[in-house]
């Protein structure tokens, strides 16, 4: 802290005389008196605005005093932030003074969010993380206009149903639809299936009927939304382009560009977990209160003003789709290109698979049709590594026991895909096309595909195999039975 000067040095400034003849220059004056200049000129500057109140320092006394609040306001703190965390809200020092504000239980004065902060740190309920970006620090990107984009996702929640601690409740699946500019929610639903097209159609229809039509739907590259990446079209893109509204999905792996659904995620769990439903018909009440309290009274953070989304989507222009169906030929063209270059890519790596021959999935009731990639000469090697047990079939990674690690031979027809020892000549890895699965995220292991066999499987393997067959496709014939020809399988299985 800088020294403060005495009244007689400050009387020796304002009396200095630098026209004066023969005297110091202002230079040779400060460093007699060991001062700097502008401590010379601040000084006989106050001096003509203040008089001789110049010759005593100001104040250092803050010019806004920091107010102390009294016991009655950090109960009324804490009281808020519990009621929050028991209902499942997000219970931050900004939800607080909101709470507080929206509610009248704050009165004049009115703390500030930072004077909660201290209260809340005072009392010892904050979790600090200094590693965690300071909200400055983010880049925020957004579409200008309500119904420019809606974001969908789906997770797995398991309701409190179990009948002991031991046991794990029932599985059911949460797709969130969220509008991509105000944040509101337009269409969050529940249902009893693993994720699935079906049931995201049906959240999505439900959705367009009382909203409208979006001109863009972004997803992340689930089977059940977006099979573009993998060169197919899934029933949900086949859906919404004959809306006109076009489905887009973020690069793989990257679960950033659908961080606005990622981020509510955390949301809708917490306040979940707060009511702990046992039941989908109390499941799908929390959410329509969910939705409620989300879109009409919880003030969003990364709106303008803290607004509420059901707020911004009022205020916002609404952009939708001109309602014109996208030709189905212009998604295969665009499934076309990844797919290609998917083909370039293995190509020139050292784990290629050859996919001539393939089928893709088709609309319900259509034949399977060819999958029209690039075709090859020969059969391409394939390489299975114990640091990576993995193979790959139109793009989709599907995890394969480490004692199938070698060289092997891809062999695929209209209906089969058949890998064989390079060297012996074995046949060591077989499923039936087109590939079926209940899997919903890549990589899933080999016994999650029906009618998947492999050359000496384990007892473990068999058994999760025909667990998860008689689970998810328990009217399947029986394709273990030996056939003839080279179609020939395992016996064991």
């Amino acid at each position: 802290m800088p020294r403060s000067l005495t009244p007689s040095v400050r009387r020796q400034i304002i009396e200095f005389d630098p026209f004066a003849a023969d005297g110091p220059s202002v230079s040779e004056f400060c460093q007699g008196l060991n001062i700097s200049r502008p401590s010379f000129y601040n000084i006989r500057r106050r001096f003509l605005h203040e008089g001789n109140t110049a010759l005593n320092p100001r104040s250092s006394a803050p010019n806004n005093p920091a107010r102390v609040f009294d016991h009655q306001t950090t109960e009324i703190v804490l009281r808020i932030r519990a009621r929050l965390k028991k209902e499942g809200w997000d219970s931050g020092p900004k939800s607080i003074w909101f709470t507080g504000v929206d509610t009248g239980e704050f009165v004049a004065p009115v703390p500030s969010v930072a004077t909660i902060a201290r209260i809340l740190a005072s009392a010892g309920v904050t979790k600090a993380n200094p590693r965690k970006r300071p909200r400055s620090a983010w880049l925020r990107f957004s579409r200008a206009a309500a119904m420019e984009m809606w974001q969908l996702d789906a997770f797995e929640y398991r309701l409190a149903d179990a009948q002991s601690a031991a046991e794990r409740g029932t599985k059911v699946t949460v797709y969130q639809l969220l509008d991509d500019s105000t944040r509101f929610d337009v269409g969050t639903m529940c249902f009893t299936d693993p994720e699935n097209g079906t049931d995201a159609i049906v959240t999505l229809g439900a959705a367009f009927a009382d909203h409208g039509v979006p001109k863009e739907l972004l997803s992340d590259n689930g089977l059940a939304f977006s099979q573009t990446r993998r060169g197919n079209i899934s029933a949900t893109e086949r859906f919404l382009a004959d809306r006109g509204c076009l489905g887009i999905t973020g690069r793989g792996r990257h679960p950033q560009t659908q961080g606005k659904n990622e981020r509510s995620h955390q949301t809708i769990l917490r306040f979940l977990d707060a009511n702990a439903p046992d039941s989908l018909e109390r499941l799908t009440a929390l959410i329509a209160e969910y939705r409620t309290y989300y879109n009409y009274r919880r003030r969003h953070q990364a709106l303008p003003g803290s607004m509420t989304p059901g707020q911004a989507w009022e205020a916002a222009e609404h952009h939708p789709t001109d309602g014109i169906p996208i030709s189905h030929d212009v998604l295969q063209a665009r499934a076309d290109s990844y797919r290609d270059r998917n083909l370039a890519d293995q190509a020139d790596g050292t784990e290629a698979v050859d996919l001539q021959a393939t089928t893709i999935p088709t609309e319900p009731g259509e034949q399977p049709k060819p999958h029209g990639g690039r075709l090859r000469d020969s059969p391409d090697h394939v390489v299975i590594t114990r640091a990576n047990p993995q193979i790959y079939f139109h793009s989709i990674r599907i995890k394969v026991p480490t004692t199938l690690v070698g060289t092997y031979l891809v062999v695929t027809t209209e209906t089969e895909f058949t890998m064989f020892d390079a060297f012996s000549g074995v046949e060591s890895i077989y499923f039936p096309l087109p590939l079926r699965t209940a899997a919903t995220q890549e990589p899933f292991p080999l016994w999650q595909v029906a009618g998947a066999k492999i050359r000496d499987p384990k007892p473990a393997w068999l058994h999760k195999h025909l667990t998860y067959e008689e689970e998810h496709f328990p009217t399947d014939q029986d394709l273990t039975a030996p056939q003839d020809g080279a179609a020939r399988r395992f016996r064991r299985l």
